[in-house]
């Protein structure tokens, strides 16, 4: 009976000694809780703003990345905080160049901390832009003359108006927002006064919300240098062709000059591809510009003919592009490099009126005195 109690205290004791062991090996895991905020929608061209507080430890680095979230996630910018001692932070992402869809912003997580339940890690973004509804008539790129040009029409903003609002270099608001009348076809036409070279952007707000924003630039004037010796250069004679253009089906034009430098743009508001084939067969593809500028560049030519191709960017993206060339002596559109002009057929010789009578009263002739002998 002893010994049975005996073993008793043993084994409880043993069980008592695991225990306290395996309570001593737990290392206490802390959690902890981040939580960002962010607009459901932004419009292009403002700033999104994403706030958030934690009880993370001061001194704590934390990314917040901004994802764009469409058929596929592609990670577009990334910010890195420090948190500080009140534990809240912030910041700001850029979204001018970014196009309309679906975003997210998400704070990854960081190694040897874990978040609580109650944490908000993502927050969905929608980016907000109707830009390909605003179709402008005024160059994007003018010249210094103390009025910045602001012309062009909205086709479903009929008999109504239309805000505008014109930021300029240094993040300088010089109009607006103001709202504008817009004519029985859309039209709207402001001048504003400028007083210095550099970029505007335009936005454009109706009834119901943001539209979009275009950019333009305003270059310096050339101020030519008078002489009594040296003829003044003549101006610059910008010539231009349009066509219709998927991205499966490329607008075509061929552009003559007698050699040179030649400036070669496209018209705005879709993200277009130029292509083409210089005089040392070297082919060349420019998509440097998005939808809000004109693709650019310039092509050393020995004279002749140099053909180019231009599409949209996007797939699903359709239009009329506008190809414009300075330099040049003429362009012409649907002219690919084997000859042929897309939309035109080639016309049927006729044979002459005057050869045909006489072999017919010939033939006549002949019957007639073989039927007589």
């Amino acid at each position: 009976m002893q010994n049975n109690q005996k073993r008793l205290k043993r084994g409880t004791g043993l069980i008592l000694g695991v225990a306290i062991c395996l309570m001593l090996l737990i290392v206490p895991v802390a959690a902890y809780e981040i939580i960002i905020q962010a607009p459901l929608k932004v419009q292009r061209g403002m700033p999104l703003v994403v706030t958030g507080t934690s009880t993370l430890p001061p001194g704590i680095s934390v990314d917040i990345v901004l994802y764009r979230s469409e058929y596929i996630t592609e990670e577009v910018a990334r910010q890195t905080v420090t948190l500080q001692g009140d534990q809240q932070f912030n910041v700001v992402f850029d979204t001018k160049e970014l196009i309309k869809g679906q975003y997210k912003v998400e704070v990854p997580g960081i190694a040897g901390y874990s978040y609580l339940g109650d944490s908000v890690t993502i927050r969905v973004v929608e980016v907000i832009d109707r830009s390909d509804e605003i179709t402008m008539r005024s160059s994007l790129k003018q010249v210094m003359d103390g009025i910045l040009d602001v012309e062009g029409y909205i086709s479903n903003l009929r008999n109504a108006g239309v805000q505008i609002e014109v930021v300029g270099p240094g993040d300088k608001v010089v109009f607006g927002p103001t709202y504008i009348p817009t004519l029985m076809d859309g039209s709207f036409s402001q001048e504003v006064a400028i007083s210095e070279t550099g970029t505007y952007y335009v936005s454009f707000t109706d009834a119901t919300g943001y539209i979009g924003i275009m950019a333009i630039q305003v270059t310096p004037k050339q101020t030519p240098i008078p002489t009594t010796t040296v003829p003044t250069t003549a101006p610059v004679t910008v010539i231009s062709a349009t066509a219709s253009a998927t991205n499966d089906k490329p607008a075509y034009f061929a552009v003559n000059s007698t050699g040179g430098d030649i400036r070669i743009y496209t018209s705005s508001g879709t993200d277009w591809v130029i292509e083409y084939t210089d005089d040392a067969g070297v082919k060349h593809k420019i998509n440097e510009k998005g939808k809000v500028e004109a693709e650019e560049t310039v092509v050393k030519s020995s004279g002749g003919t140099l053909y180019f191709e231009v599409y949209p960017y996007r797939l699903s993206a359709s239009g009329d592009v506008t190809l414009y060339a300075e330099g040049a002596t003429s362009i012409e559109a649907g002219v690919t490099q084997a000859g042929s002009v897309t939309g035109t057929t080639t016309p049927t010789t006729e044979a002459p009126v005057g050869f045909i009578l006489p072999v017919l009263a010939i033939g006549f002739l002949m019957v007639w005195f073989g039927r007589k002998h």
